[in-house]
């Protein structure tokens, strides 16, 4: 599946072509995501929107078709005749095909003989007194729908998903489930997209597949819509209105080192992915697991972010090791106090270093403690802002957790953002002066902990210990970032839910 992030080599090669200078991309990252087919009564799942992804040349001044597919339309029984499968999604030359109707009880309505219809995904089979197959799918977009059990009341099978085919229905009274769709990050967002539609069964009805699909329903009860823009197909039903195929979407992305587009038509959104910032609102923080990983001894360490003030309170906490039980033996925390507009690091319950540099608010700063082997210094912007002899041995108290954005007992939290923190046990990597990084940080040896604050994810640790944050408030994604335009990882990224057209 597509990204959803340029790569490295990528970002470097538009540095190197000059696209900081209003420089018009040559080529976009896409997802195109077809309609998906409506479920069928007394029948079988609807197939998925056929999925496509990659990345595609654009042609510079020249208007390019987006075309979004519906979902096709379910129906009672008593007009099982006008049931439908999805409608194709169009990017320039790129084609989803829409997803395949679920198989009817007829002999001449969904797909043929009950069996369900071909389409991006094929939709399930429905009512027939003998096996039949499910609807097909086409290559490199979606997955044939489930087989019906073979007999006259029977489970159906469930449509097909862009990432499985739709199951079987494995006994007379069990209908099955749909097939599962795929993940994509495109949007800068992990979402699921195209997964069929559950097929109906007398007793257990399939369920819809993940990524949008629709469960079925039986005994009168409805089948579900599969879900809008994600071209999920829609639940069959018995007795009911079968679902209907979720709507398609398209969704094009660019490394922001390129200009914006020229022009749009049909509202897409615009927005912007990749490794910005922690948004923390004055009452919001992160929480990470107490580890090993953070008791560095008298060894050497550092910690390290970049932060955004935007309020002044009299403390704001940015990184703290909190004990629940107090603050003996307390290993350190990193704070700024408004009064004399510095930073400050505490270690062992008393300040060690108060800074020289005046802090403004609505600035951004690079903030780096590094203890080498008996000193412990801070940096700001790169720049020696003091120093301490320290001895101390940083072994981690029991209970004691890193803490971001505020105290470790939830006071003097932060008002602005945080991006790229890191920790690493066992390295001084800034001794003396230096330049920070102009791009997002990575995970070298000793790494315990990194946020590189990516949209859909701003939380996650890429340390490669992959801990697990425990949210107060509420902590958000914001597109902020201290990296300049283009080295931030950061892509345009443009949805579109309805068509229109994009020009570069």
């Amino acid at each position: 599946m597509a990204s959803g992030l340029f790569t490295l080599k990528q970002q470097v090669q538009a540095l190197r072509q000059g696209a900081w200078n209003g420089q018009k991309p040559n080529a976009v990252e896409y997802l195109v995501v077809a309609g998906g087919g409506a479920g069928g009564a007394n029948g079988g799942g609807g197939g998925a929107g056929g999925l496509l992804s990659g990345i595609v040349p654009v042609v510079i001044g020249s208007a390019t078709t987006v075309t979004v597919g519906g979902g096709g339309a379910g129906q009672s029984y008593a007009n099982r005749a006008s049931i439908t499968g999805g409608f194709n999604s169009v990017f320039g030359n790129i084609t989803s095909n829409g997803g395949g109707q679920g198989g009817t009880e007829s002999n001449s309505w969904g797909g043929g003989n009950g069996k369900g219809a071909n389409g991006g995904s094929g939709g399930g089979s429905g009512f027939f007194a003998a096996p039949l197959s499910g609807g097909s799918g086409v290559l490199g977009q979606g997955n044939a729908g489930g087989s019906n059990a073979g007999t006259n009341l029977n489970g159906y099978g469930g449509g097909g998903g862009a990432g499985t085919v739709g199951l079987n229905s494995f006994s007379t009274t069990v209908g099955g489930n749909g097939g599962a769709g795929l993940a994509s990050v495109i949007s800068g967002t992990v979402t699921a997209y195209a997964g069929g539609g559950g097929g109906t069964g007398p007793t257990i009805s399939g369920t819809g597949g993940v990524g949008g699909g629709g469960a079925a329903g039986s005994g009168g009860v409805n089948g579900t819509n599969g879900t809008a823009n994600t071209g999920g197909g829609g639940g069959g039903t018995s007795g009911g209105t079968s679902g209907n195929g979720g709507s398609g979407i398209v969704i094009v992305s660019y490394p922001d080192t390129y200009a914006a587009a020229t022009s749009t038509t049909g509202s897409p959104t615009v927005s912007t992915s990749g490794s910005g910032s922690i948004a923390f609102n004055g009452s919001a923080a992160l929480t990470y697991p107490t580890n090993s990983a953070f008791a560095f001894g008298t060894g050497e360490f550092t910690v390290e972010f970049w932060v955004y003030i935007t309020s002044l309170s009299t403390y704001s906490w940015l990184f703290d090791f909190y004990t629940p039980s107090g603050y003996v033996g307390l290993p350190f925390n990193i704070n700024f106090y408004a009064p004399t507009s510095k930073f400050r690091y505490e270690s062992n319950s008393g300040d060690r270093i108060i800074g020289t540099t005046t802090v403004l608010v609505n600035t951004w700063y690079h903030v780096a403690i590094c203890r080498s082997g008996s000193t412990t210094r801070m940096f700001v912007n790169g720049s020696l802002d003091g120093s301490y002899t320290d001895t101390y041995n940083y072994v981690l108290p029991t209970n004691s957790q890193p803490v971001i954005g505020s105290r470790g007992n939830y006071s003097y939290n932060l008002s602005g953002y945080m991006s790229n923190v890191r920790v690493v046990k066992g390295t001084a990597l800034y001794t003396s002066s230096f330049t920070p990084s102009t791009t997002p940080l990575t995970a070298v040896s000793g790494t315990s902990l990194l946020l590189n604050t990516v949209s859909g994810a701003f939380a996650a640790d890429g340390s490669g210990n992959g801990f697990s944050a425990t949210a107060t408030g509420t902590p958000a994604w914001n597109s902020a970032s201290p990296f300049a335009t283009g080295l931030g990882y950061k892509n345009r990224v443009y949805t579109w839910t309805s068509s229109g057209s994009i020009t570069f």
